[in-house]
């Protein structure tokens, strides 16, 4: 990577972390509509540097990152929850970590606040989980997002909230095929 490129990134580290530093623990006077219009600020003028669209986009949704972190705690409404969520499922995630992540606080988020959202919160959770299995076992990504994941279940239990039943409730007979279900 050219130094110009390292720099670049050096900067972009450093302006997140002052603007997360500006709105993040400690800061809890300060309106959710306030920090996410700093964060989209920064935004602007973060991708006024970025030369290539892979740049861009992953600009995009290190901010958009920020903001759920940010969204979390402040966000009283669904309304400003959910545009968090749409941005982050339009601009996709930045790997399994970020996934997990979003689920959790998603999850959480919903536990404390809207419960009546609580079935898409699971799905997005499931999701990840069934993600994270599929990394071989041992793997410490594995380890860590399922322990995660394991814990947020646990801190939602306590408020009550429980994952929806499955709606399958029959399951299919060994031996049979899933096309006809009849024997091979």
């Amino acid at each position: 990577m050219k130094p110009s490129r390292e720099l670049f990134w050096q900067r972009i580290v450093k302006e997140r972390h002052d603007t997360f530093m500006a709105f993040g623990p400690g800061s809890d006077g300060v309106p959710f509509e306030m920090a996410e219009r700093e964060y989209l600020a920064l935004q602007k003028k973060l991708l006024d540097g970025a030369r290539m669209e892979w740049e861009r986009r992953h600009i995009k949704r290190l901010i958009a990152h920020d903001i759920l972190n940010v969204a979390h705690p402040r966000a009283k409404r669904w309304e400003e929850f959910s545009r968090v969520l749409r941005r982050i499922e339009r601009l996709g995630f930045i790997d399994l970590d970020n996934q997990v992540h979003t689920a959790c606080l998603a999850l959480l988020w919903v536990s404390s606040h809207d419960r009546d959202r609580a079935p898409m919160a699971w799905e997005m959770m499931e999701d990840a989980e069934r993600r994270l299995r599929r990394i071989r076992q041992g793997h410490f990504r594995r380890k860590e997002g399922l322990d995660a994941i394991a814990s947020v279940k646990q801190q939602v239990a306590k408020k009550g909230l429980t994952p929806p039943t499955p709606t399958r409730t029959e399951s299919k007979p060994k031996g049979t095929s899933r096309r006809r279900g009849t024997e091979r």
